[in-house]
């Protein structure tokens, strides 16, 4: 029926522009995720991922050597190093960017990284814990900070213009591809007298075998055996301290149709 491709048209627009919309977002810095209150997720649970970074930054070393899996004589000299590391005077904002629940046989472990925003500065504070048991406290068996000045993270920064050549044309794929998937769905969607039209809608909008191109590294790399809806996509954790991931895959289907589809009939 015309209305219902009519609808499915706006819905895959919406899915298309909506996301490099988001993407967009991200990128300028407008919006930065934070799973300090995920709903479902045990508040105890998130105040016990913090407690690391808040003993080591309050002076607390008794409390954060407590709370250790695995204490040994070197444990005060690691924390005594990493305090060295951190910067003077209290955080002035912080949220949790990454954050990983896993339940099973050989126990309960929660993992996330936390930021720290600092006037100079900005703290990522890595933490891992386990528990045997739902029933028993948490213990700390990972912890790692990293720390970078405002100089550094602008060195850092996300620039499309300094990237290799190659992360840039993968980059560029990623936003072409889309564009083509789309305006190529759209007229499959409404080509008159398309036989198994529904079959070509599904080839279009799959994408095969995948670039992917690391803004961190510009490390290029690719999986043959892959499938991406409209050929392209972009991942980042939203961490200063990470890059973006950049992904494009070979839009066969979509160039299948412009080479071998049955054009519609002219009328007379």
């Amino acid at each position: 029926m015309p209305w219902g491709r009519s609808i499915l048209a706006i819905v895959t627009t919406l899915v298309v522009v909506g996301g490099m919309a988001s993407l967009y977002v991200m990128g300028a810095g407008i919006w930065r995720p934070d799973f300090s209150n995920v709903p479902g997720v045990n508040p105890q649970d998130m105040a016990a991922l913090a407690a690391p970074y808040d003993d080591v930054s309050q002076g607390r070393d008794a409390e954060l050597a407590a709370s250790l899996v695995e204490s040994n004589a070197g444990t005060q000299a690691e924390i005594d190093r990493i305090q060295t590391l951190l910067p003077p005077g209290a955080a002035t904002s912080s949220r949790l960017t990454t954050f990983n629940v896993a339940t099973g046989t050989d126990g309960n472990r929660l993992w996330g990284v936390r930021e720290y925003e600092y006037p100079g500065h900005v703290v990522r504070a890595e933490t891992t814990l386990y528990r045997a048991t739902a029933s028993e406290p948490w213990k700390v068996s990972g912890f790692n900070v990293n720390v970078l000045s405002r100089e550094e993270l602008a060195e850092r920064t996300f620039d499309i213009m300094t990237e290799p050549r190659g992360v840039q044309a993968v980059i560029a794929a990623a936003v072409v591809f889309p564009l083509f998937i789309l305006i190529t769905f759209w007229t499959a969607l409404f080509r008159q007298g398309l036989k198994v039209r529904w079959i070509w809608l599904i080839a279009i909008v799959l994408g095969i075998g995948t670039i992917y191109a690391d803004t961190a590294s510009d490390a290029l790399s690719f999986l043959p055996i892959s499938v991406q809806l409209f050929g392209a996509g972009a991942t980042w954790s939203g961490s200063a301290f990470d890059g973006w991931v950049f992904s494009a895959s070979t839009p066969l289907g979509a160039a299948a149709f412009w080479l071998f589809a049955p054009r519609a009939a002219k009328s007379v």
